[in-house]
């Protein structure tokens, strides 16, 4: 699909902060398409925002996508996220408490639910906001079970 080559090459030859920012870009490589359509792509494409060192957010394609390696699952992209931007985990009782980076952590939550509806996993829901994402179990017994998830990923070194 030419547009999200398209996509990928301004991804990568620019820091860009919003959907409105890249439509722009799109636009001056005669690329006109919608705000759905891009949200659609920057998903199918594993891009997702970072921080630089000034602390501010900016999309950039995870992992090897922009090489046209095999399309990563929903959970292969949730622990390549993690594995990237986790910084602490903590259980209460039937609740996760799993903390990361500033901008990620809506993006973690979307990918938590739909590894949840795809994996009939122990978790019930989460909540996300900037830096935190709350996700909830049934009970205290399977918020461990999330938790042991989670962490494998979490305090991985390399």
């Amino acid at each position: 699909m030419q547009r999200q080559a398209i996509i990928k090459k301004v991804v990568t030859e620019n820091k860009i902060t919003t959907q409105s920012q890249l439509l722009e870009l799109l636009k001056k490589e005669n690329v006109s398409t919608t705000q759905a359509t891009i949200s659609r792509d920057i998903r199918e494409l594993n891009i997702t925002k970072i921080e630089d060192s000034d602390g501010k957010s900016y999309y950039r394609i995870l992992n090897n996508s922009v090489l046209g390696m095999k399309k990563k699952t929903e959970e292969e992209r949730l622990s390549d996220i993690i594995l990237e931007t986790g910084v602490s985990l903590t259980q209460i009782e039937f609740t996760n408490l799993l903390t990361v980076l500033p901008g990620n952590g809506n993006a973690i939550g979307v990918l938590i639910d739909r590894v949840r509806a795809e994996n009939n996993s122990k978790i019930v829901g989460c909540i996300a906001g900037d830096d935190t994402i709350l996700i909830l179990s049934k009970n205290k017994e399977d918020a461990q079970i999330v938790n042991e998830y989670f962490s494998q990923y979490l305090f991985q070194t390399s």
